[in-house]
């Protein structure tokens, strides 16, 4: 696989162009990439409405489409719950994740499933 990991960053790149042209103005908020930096781009992430987001995400799901959270506070994992850290520690980083939805973005997405989530994802703005 490192021998196409150029290959598989510069089709990532793609597709993350296409969502940030498609979800341009979208009810949502896109990930902000700086162009002095090159990112293997691993992950697509979008914030959506925390009040919507749970909906969201199995609305997606529903309809097939591979969505995840990355990543949920390590200091509310159970072990570090248990160290003592307790939900409201990191405020940032709680609403973050009550709002965070990963997009599929892996080299092998065809470009007809990739519209497919674009169009689902502004469905779900127009409803």
């Amino acid at each position: 696989q490192l021998g196409r990991l150029e290959e598989y960053i510069q089709k990532r790149h793609q597709i993350a162009e296409i969502y940030d042209r498609e979800f341009e103005s979208m009810c949502f908020e896109t990930p902000i990439r700086n162009s002095k930096n090159l990112s293997a781009l691993h992950l697509y992430v979008v914030q959506v409405e925390e009040q919507q987001h749970k909906k969201i995400f199995h609305l997606l799901r529903k309809n097939g489409i591979g969505v995840n959270l990355h990543y949920i506070p390590v200091h509310t994992q159970p072990y570090y719950q248990e160290l003592g850290f307790k939900w409201g520690d990191f405020p940032n980083s709680e609403r973050y994740s009550r709002r965070a939805v990963s997009l599929p973005i892996y080299p092998s997405l065809e470009v007809e499933q990739q519209y497919y989530v674009i169009e689902n994802m502004k469905n779900i703005c127009n409803a």
